[in-house]
């Protein structure tokens, strides 16, 4: 009978410590994901709205998320390789062309493609409109790589940095530069540059979704549920209203 009671209390610690491994080992699973994105957006501290969201996202799945600032300049190329998870914030359609990134049904953000000037006056419809224009844009964005080339404006500067793109605006080096409103005003407020104004309305709205890197695709349908849930419950708008109250000064909504 002690025997069989020794055996018993064996079998119970030890499954015990395997359940309790098997749990540590979820926990401590961590994800690796870039963003291209700025302040308030991406910070390095990663506390920027869609960290916050991101990290949020994947808590709810168990998973610990670490976000990686990165360069806009083949961030698709390297999420592509493997050398990161996952992206948060990348436009639709993308696995097209990158067949080893498996996009999220559930879209991350609404992404405002602002149009930013100094001299320019009237609205500016459509990525059309910019013919007449001498036009900034980020070096490696998808859609502006699409949509703005030297054919459907004056001329196009592809520049990395996105402090240097509104240098080259204040410095009259160009008549508009194209960018994420937000990004946009927070980059204005730090560079104190006052005589730079946005445009209304934005020149494109998208949907902008996550993106997991082809060993992760059994956790694409759990994040866009963890997603929506978050929206359904209304932890999704106290992070975005959380981000646009500490920038009212600068965000013009």
């Amino acid at each position: 009978m002690i025997k069989n009671n020794v055996l018993t209390t064996c079998f119970v610690i030890t499954a015990m410590l395997c359940l309790c491994g098997a749990a540590s080992a979820q926990q401590a699973q961590v994800l690796y994901i870039a963003s291209i994105s700025k302040a308030p957006l991406t910070t390095p501290e990663g506390t920027g709205m869609v960290d916050e969201i991101t990290k949020e996202m994947f808590r709810r799945i168990g998973i610990n998320a670490e976000i990686v600032p990165v360069a806009t300049a083949g961030a698709l190329e390297k999420l592509a390789k493997g050398l990161y998870d996952g992206d948060p914030l990348q436009i639709a359609g993308l696995s097209e062309k990158f067949p080893d990134l498996i996009q999220s049904p559930e879209p991350t953000m609404n992404y405002e493609f602002a149009v930013f000037t100094k001299t320019v006056t009237e609205p500016i419809k459509g990525w059309e409109g910019l013919k007449p224009y001498r036009v900034v844009v980020p070096k490696g964005w998808a859609i502006t790589d699409k949509n703005v080339t030297e054919n459907s404006c004056k001329s196009v500067m592809r520049i990395t940095s996105h402090f240097e793109m509104f240098n080259a605006l204040a410095k009259n080096e160009a008549d508009v530069v194209i960018f994420e409103r937000m990004c946009g005003y927070e980059i204005i407020r730090q560079g104190g540059l006052k005589d730079i104004r946005v445009l209304d309305p934005p020149i494109d709205i998208q949907n902008c979704y996550l993106y997991m890197y082809k060993t992760h695709a059994d956790l694409v349908p759990k994040a866009a549920a963890a997603l929506k849930s978050m929206k359904d419950d209304g932890t999704y708008k106290k992070i975005v209203d959380k981000t646009l109250n500490a920038y009212s000064d600068v965000f013009k909504k």
